[in-house]
């Protein structure tokens, strides 16, 4: 099979084939990548989420309240491993777990200690982080990426963060009532006595947090990554660079076995 129709075979194969959408069909075509790279988030994201959320709790008893905060503060960090995984799967549907370690570390700390600190609460941190990470774009080239961009619906990712807060707040509460109302049954006037034993069934809400926090987070970067992909399509036509360089190859290809 020559290179431009193996290139055109992996960008089909993708879950987001590049073409033009609106806003909202990026989104849900980010749903459709997350769906499908699930089983390599957990590996990669949610086995060192688990071990971090662990280490953190041998911190004394009166400082477990931070240890929520501190999960939520290391977001940034977390988002580059979902990031990897997804970008990666993108451009190589077929690859697998060897190939998703590889350069996975360098992207894991690009960019990281701004994002930790004064991006830190950037409401477009889903779009702009593949700019740094995976465009490897530093200072005033960042600047100047994010304006071109811009134009292609960046600016929806402020939409993206109010539902993902939401969605993350609805279900640390629904898990929570539910879980009252099923031990209510067994245990009559529990709940009138939860917040006296809080600090015995504190950690089933730790938990809760860190469950919540895979689903959410990692909904929340393959979202961005769609409207990522969307906007470079839109700006750059990036759909007809990619098949232009793939009939490039072919041509160069077959002109190698010609000559």
């Amino acid at each position: 099979m020559s290179t431009g129709a193996s290139t055109a075979q992996t960008y089909q194969e993708s879950a987001l084939v590049l073409r033009q959408r609106s806003s909202w069909e990026a989104v849900d075509a980010g749903l459709i990548l997350w769906r499908q790279n699930f089983f390599y988030f957990i590996p990669f994201f949610a086995l060192p989420l688990w071990i971090i959320a662990c280490g953190v709790r041998l911190l004394p008893e009166f400082l477990y309240p931070w240890t929520y905060l501190i999960l939520w503060y290391l977001k940034p960090l977390f988002d580059r491993m979902i990031l990897h995984v997804a970008a990666v799967r993108f451009f190589e549907p077929r690859s697998t777990l060897q190939r998703l370690f590889k350069g996975f570390a360098v992207r894991l700390f690009r960019g990281l200690a701004g994002d930790l600190l004064w991006r830190r609460f950037s409401p477009w941190r889903a779009v702009h982080i593949p700019i740094r990470v995976l465009e490897g774009l530093k200072f005033k080239a960042v600047r100047r990426r994010k304006q071109v961009l811009a134009s292609g619906g960046l600016n929806f990712c402020i939409s993206i963060t109010a539902v993902c807060f939401i969605l993350e707040a609805a279900l640390f509460l629904g898990e929570l009532l539910f879980t009252l109302m099923l031990v209510e049954m067994i245990l009559p006037e529990f709940s009138y006595n939860f917040f006296r034993f809080f600090s015995d069934y504190e950690i089933c809400l730790y938990v809760i947090y860190c469950f919540n926090f895979i689903i959410a987070e990692s909904l929340y970067v393959c979202m961005g990554f769609g409207l990522y992909i969307n906007s470079r399509v839109e700006v750059e036509g990036w759909d007809i660079q990619l098949m232009f360089a793939g009939f490039t190859k072919s041509g160069r290809s077959a002109y190698r076995k010609e000559g």
